[in-house]
């Protein structure tokens, strides 16, 4: 009886532990599955604030696109107006006794918001070169850059600046700039980087001015010897490749270096751009280059007015009075001639009067 009360009561235990761990795993279902149907809902619930946010984001877009297009229609409408008014003024012009009223901003330079046009390349005046350069603008560059070659490091008023050489069109331009900083541009051709020195240069394009950073890199054998990239272009001009030299050149006397292309194209054709520029300067050079005349004598050049003054005072000091022309010496005797002439001519003259009164006396007797 003891056994089989030991064996009851075993078996009511064991009875009971099962449906102890029967009603637990139970409840932790029930659990499990409450949080599955709240992850659900949360879930649900993220979802339809994407879908609300993603919405707002199309909206807000399309409201971009739209007040972009207004504006964009507005500016048209705007230069539209404007260019009405400037052909209407070119119709009053004969009215007005040919006098033509200069218009406020030129829409063939500018864009109605007061944005430069610059076309696929551009004459840029470099300062620092006294040239003006045919550069080529890119959009797709991030910096400006400009051919240098020799270049070498040197020290003004404590600080570090740069000479370097532009070689272009047969011309070697001496170039001195302050040094700025050292760039690292990563080349895909390489694998790898290039370092390049940055000066800051003084430019004109047009008529608008500033100071600006380039690159210096050897552009010797590239079309163009200067590149204007983004750095320039951001926020006063808009580009328009189906067009070259919008803008006038601001220095139409001094030199211009043009590119490889049209230099070659001149050159076969017998067109010197740079004539007039280099016989400006080879006027400009008597009295400063020390050159022998054409009588093989020490001359000041063919006008002593152009004299360097230390010059000039030392011949006054040492002769007692101011230099004076030299002349060449076949005009020189082609001026002789021409007196030797007078003289036969006068002497011709006086022997015809000496006749006369011969004449006139024998007549008398």
């Amino acid at each position: 009886m003891r056994l089989n009360a030991k064996l009851l009561a075993t078996a009511v235990f064991f009875v009971c532990q099962s449906a102890l761990a029967t009603s637990s795993d139970e409840d932790l279902n029930d659990k499990f599955t409450k949080l599955n149907g709240t992850i659900d809902s949360i879930n649900g619930e993220l979802n339809s604030q994407r879908a609300t946010l993603s919405g707002l984001k199309s909206e807000i877009e399309n409201a971009n696109l739209k007040l972009h297009r207004q504006v964009l229609e507005e500016l048209k409408s705007v230069q539209r107006q404007n260019q009405y008014v400037y052909d209407a003024i070119l119709a009053e012009r004969e009215s007005l006794g040919g006098k033509m009223i200069k218009p406020l901003r030129n829409y063939n330079l500018q864009t109605p918001d007061g944005k430069m046009i610059l076309g696929q390349k551009e004459y840029v005046y470099v300062k620092e070169a006294n040239a003006t350069i045919d550069a080529r603008i890119d959009t797709g560059a991030s910096q400006s850059s400009i051919s240098a070659s020799d270049v070498v490091e040197f020290e003004r008023n404590g600080k570090k600046w740069l000479r370097f050489n532009i070689v272009h069109n047969d011309r070697t331009i001496n170039v001195e700039a302050p040094y700025v900083k050292q760039t690292r541009l990563r080349q895909s051709s390489i694998d790898g980087y290039s370092y390049r020195s940055v000066v800051k240069l003084n430019i004109k394009i047009g008529d608008y001015s500033t100071e600006a950073e380039f690159n210096l890199i050897d552009r010797t054998q590239m079309q163009f010897a200067l590149l204007i990239g983004r750095n320039l272009l951001t926020d006063i001009a808009v580009v328009d490749v189906s067009r070259n030299n919008v803008q006038k050149r601001a220095d139409k006397d001094g030199l211009l270096i043009i590119s490889i292309d049209d230099y070659v194209d001149n050159k076969k054709k017998g067109i010197d751009v740079n004539q007039k520029y280099d016989e400006m300067q080879k006027e400009n050079a008597g009295g400063q280059i020390a050159t022998l005349s054409a009588d093989k004598a020490q001359s000041l050049g063919t006008n002593p007015d152009k004299a360097l003054p230390s010059v000039r005072d030392k011949i006054e000091t040492e002769n007692g009075s101011k230099p004076t022309i030299k002349k060449d010496p076949v005009k020189k005797t082609n001026d002789e001639k021409k007196k030797d002439e007078k003289k036969k001519e006068l002497t011709e003259k006086e022997k015809a009067a000496l006749e006369l009164s011969k004449n006139s006396k024998k007549s008398r007797s």
